[in-house]
């Protein structure tokens, strides 16, 4: 017995409502939304002014630091005096991802311990009493900066149609005078089908004095 294909079936019938120009177009949305969405660091701010890490010097990190940053690094690679402003606090929360309250005319340090290029450890102090202690992951990066395990990404509806996504990561490396240097990345974005809405990022980096080594 003969059986006959169905028209319907047939190879190049298109299928009723759908374009596949379409469906390419939005997915290279997607996609374009999705890595324009991460947050980014600005090598341009610090390459001047950091050593490039490798896994032979990266004990050179170690040492304890002022916890306050004395210079920010500007857009164009220059280093400006800073002030102290609410801001410069939030070394602990880039790190440890909570605020801690502290007094920038105390005796403030952060100790850091770096074992293998895998894993990083932070100690701070206050007045020589430990506040607060932070043990993370690390990676080498090839520009010679170490990457901190603690990077996250979230997200609020449905990412790039209806929805917001966030996401930061640090990274940290050694000044060519010895000091500390600690760069932030901070994306939040916003979509509505596909169209991009208001959000904002930013690329911080600065230096922190180093008081003494390991």
């Amino acid at each position: 017995m003969n059986m006959q294909i169905s028209k319907s079936f047939k190879s190049g019938i298109p299928i009723a409502g759908f374009n596949p120009k379409t469906a390419v177009a939005v997915l290279a949305a997607v996609s374009c939304f999705f890595f324009s969405g991460c947050a980014s660091f600005s090598d341009k701010m610090i390459r001047q002014q950091k050593v490039k890490l490798r896994e032979e010097n990266l004990n050179l990190l170690a040492g304890t630091y002022q916890l306050f940053p004395d210079l920010a690094y500007t857009k164009n690679g220059g280093a400006e005096m800073l002030r102290y402003t609410g801001k410069t606090e939030r070394f602990h929360q880039y790190v440890g991802k909570n605020k801690m309250e502290s007094d920038p005319s105390a005796n403030n340090t952060v100790t850091v311990k770096v074992f293998g290029n895998n894993r990083i450890s932070f100690v701070f102090r206050k007045d020589s009493t430990i506040v607060d202690s932070v043990t993370l992951s690390a990676k080498l990066q090839s520009r010679g900066l170490l990457l901190i395990g603690n990077k996250y990404v979230k997200y609020w509806g449905v990412p790039y149609l209806f929805g917001v996504t966030e996401s930061a990561k640090t990274r940290i490396g050694l000044a060519n005078d010895n000091g500390l240097i600690l760069n932030h990345a901070y994306d939040n974005s916003g979509a509505i089908l596909i169209i991009m809405a208001a959000g904002r990022s930013s690329s911080l980096a600065y230096h922190f004095k180093r008081i003494s080594a390991e």
